[in-house]
């Protein structure tokens, strides 16, 4: 958030610098005056992080609406690994939730690591695999939906935790051929009155289980490491976005691409960013990027969200502008 784009803020809610210094105070429980407030907007003072992720979140605040919740989905997909699908899923979820909507985070990875991220340890998945209570037990119809729907520390955010036990679904669902493409999207549709977003983070695969998360999708984000293995690797991505859209879910929409781990000293990732702009920024979203930083191994490591930890972690204006556009196109944001 620029200086400019905090005295808008400030301006559409119609507070004086006396007033959105005391919100401020409020939401830290620091002691800023309006004359700090007033070097944060000409940019004579840089915003401190906390205060810049605190802002963020006011500035998606949604708009209070009666409008019933309809589970508006995103699936956070690419085929190829390492590019910040989990952290890019677990940390929109955040968002969203920290913005009054309720979102069920739905880990359709055999890998679970969005189900470690968000403080389930690996004794308790070890248990709700052997109970039955994972995502592959409700996707194959073992499971209601609803005994595997567990809370979270965030308020308003739900998981459907997974296991490896997923990885047996890519082989089982293609011999199921009453419903093998729309698996997901049959166990979702119960709940979808209950949650105004649910974001699914996939495999880094095209398989069985990948192909249900884009069949039952409204959207698919697409998070893209500056380098151009991964580049290529949304070429490939995209058309088989387009193809679903075609054969099996027309309503699939791309929000947009994100580029992550982004070095802006590195050559390499500014020419990666500037073909990831030249190539689709002309069609699509090309969210801001977010920065390569040490904290999201560190959440990783402690089994945290990383914006939970530090709400103004490098990435925080990025995730914002993906809840953002979210929140625009589902109307609870004006």
């Amino acid at each position: 958030m620029t200086g400019e784009e905090l005295r808008m803020l400030r301006e559409r809610r119609g507070l004086t610098q006396s007033q959105m210094a005391a919100l401020v105070n409020e939401m830290t429980g620091r002691k800023y005056d309006k004359q700090r407030l007033s070097k944060w907007e000409t940019g004579k003072e840089v915003i401190p992080r906390e205060i810049l992720g605190r802002l963020l979140l006011l500035s998606i605040e949604q708009t209070p609406t009666e409008a019933p919740r309809r589970g508006v989905t995103v699936a956070v997909g690419l085929q190829k690994g390492g590019t910040a699908k989990t952290a890019t899923s677990i940390n929109i979820a955040f968002v969203l939730a920290r913005t009054g909507s309720r979102v069920l985070l739905v880990d359709a990875d055999p890998q679970g690591n969005a189900t470690t991220h968000v403080g389930v340890g690996q004794a308790e998945v070890v248990e709700l695999t052997n109970s039955g209570r994972v995502l592959y037990h409700a996707l194959m119809g073992k499971a209601a939906l609803a005994d595997v729907i567990r809370t979270t520390s965030v308020d308003g955010l739900d998981l459907v935790p997974s296991s490896i036990a997923l990885a047996s679904a890519d082989t089982e669902l293609p011999g199921n051929l009453t419903n093998a493409q729309t698996a997901l999207a049959e166990m979702l549709d119960p709940v979808r009155a209950g949650y105004d977003f649910i974001v699914i983070d996939c495999a880094p695969n095209l398989g069985a289980v990948t192909i249900n998360a884009l069949t039952a999708a409204d959207y698919v984000l697409v998070p893209c490491q500056t380098e151009p293995h991964a580049i290529l690797g949304v070429s490939a991505f995209l058309d088989t976005v387009a193809k679903i859209r075609r054969r099996l879910n027309p309503r699939l929409e791309v929000l947009g691409i994100l580029p992550t781990m982004f070095n802006g000293r590195l050559s390499q990732d500014r020419s990666s960013m500037d073909d990831i702009t030249r190539l689709w920024g002309a069609e699509k979203t090309v969210f801001p990027p977010v920065p390569r930083a040490t904290i999201y191994a560190q959440a990783a490591g402690a089994n945290v969200i990383t914006l939970d930890a530090d709400i103004g972690a490098p990435g925080a204006e990025s995730y914002a502008a993906i809840a953002a556009a979210l929140l625009k196109a589902t109307g609870r944001l004006t």
